[in-house]
């Protein structure tokens, strides 16, 4: 499986499925981080074809890892 860049030598962000550049303004996209619906749903597609996998299972050491981060968080202002 071929890895996408996440930057371009300038520092923007490249969409993970097709590597063209998505505009800084776009952080507030709905398909962020992609460019666009196509590749949001190609990146799914590959994803329910099993072409994307996870590489070992999950172990009760990473649930726990996960939940002491979310605790950790909060909505609280600071």
């Amino acid at each position: 499986m071929r890895r996408a860049r996440l930057t371009t030598v300038t520092g923007a962000r490249l969409c993970p499925t097709c590597e063209r550049a998505v505009a800084p303004e776009a952080a507030s996209a709905p398909f962020r981080p992609f460019c666009s619906q196509r590749c949001k749903m190609a990146d799914l597609g590959s994803w329910l074809d099993g072409a994307f996998r996870i590489s070992r299972s999950i172990s009760e050491e990473d649930l726990d890892q996960g939940v002491a981060r979310n605790e950790d968080e909060t909505d609280e202002p600071h």
